[in-house]
């Protein structure tokens, strides 16, 4: 669940590019080991999980038995995880790998040291007379979500200065439709309203374009994990600009909605 959870002293990335910006010698970017603080797990934990309605006290919110069927462990110094308990919960195979799913029926219970808590129970055992075996829960429906939109006056902050190319358009993995402008990187809207002089703007503009010329994309910054992989990412959202863009200019999307 947790691996390599790391602190960063200003030797790690900050003194170099702060000399560079200064007139030194450009940083490559990557994390200096020598400034990291990697934190070790002595394999302990548990959880907050209550069931309770709107109405019951805050002292006599029960907890859920979570170590019925969880063990917290450390898989190694720097990893933390839970060792499952295939009883209660249960083990599933998917494309992205195994999940585990969490038991779905909970009796009140006193545990042995006299306090209420929520202890698992398999299907078979819940008395037939809840009817909870039974029930099936719908799944809420929603109205279709609104568009998301930025404001369209000529006077706004997205118009003026504006964009620098545009509008471009992607087809997200969830069906939805992102337009987005390529901006400069000072005149993006969130800068034009960060209380900001045009000189502090013009300063960091000069500093974003260093770093886009130096810092490019087919290297690494960061150690790769010891032991997983890294999550995915909409391959849609990786985004190329423009000839004469490549740097300080970013793109800021400007509506999203579901495609038409």
């Amino acid at each position: 669940m947790v691996h390599r959870v790391t602190s960063y002293s200003r030797k790690a990335l900050w003194d170099g590019v702060k000399a560079w910006f200064e007139g030194g010698p450009p940083a490559g970017g990557a994390i200096d080991s020598a400034g990291a603080c990697v934190h070790s797990f002595p394999g302990r934990g548990g959880a907050t999980w209550r069931i309770y309605t709107p109405a019951t006290a805050k002292e006599k919110r029960a907890p859920v038995a979570w170590s019925s069927f969880a063990t917290p462990m450390a898989l190694d110094a720097n990893t933390f995880g839970y060792r499952w308990n295939y009883g209660p919960a249960a083990k599933d195979d998917s494309r992205e790998g195994p999940l585990v799913t969490l038991p779905e029926y909970y009796r009140l219970a006193t545990n042995d040291k006299q306090k209420a808590e929520w202890t698992p129970v398999r299907a078979e055992d819940v008395p037939a007379e809840t009817g909870l075996v039974r029930y099936r829960f719908q799944r809420s429906r929603d109205e279709p979500p609104e568009p998301y939109v930025t404001p369209d006056d000529a006077a706004s902050c997205w118009k003026k200065p504006g964009p620098a190319a545009g509008p471009f358009q992607v087809e997200l993995g969830d069906g939805s439709v992102v337009t987005y402008y390529w901006y400069r990187f000072a005149d993006q809207p969130a800068l034009l309203n960060a209380d900001l002089t045009d000189q502090e703007r013009e300063a960091m503009q000069a500093r974003v374009e260093k770093l886009h010329r130096s810092w490019r994309k087919d290297r690494d910054y960061l150690a790769p994990p010891a032991i997983g992989k890294l999550a995915d990412i909409d391959p849609a959202l990786i985004v190329a600009p423009p000839p004469g863009l490549e740097a300080g200019y970013v793109p800021i999307a400007t509506r999203q909605a579901a495609k038409e």
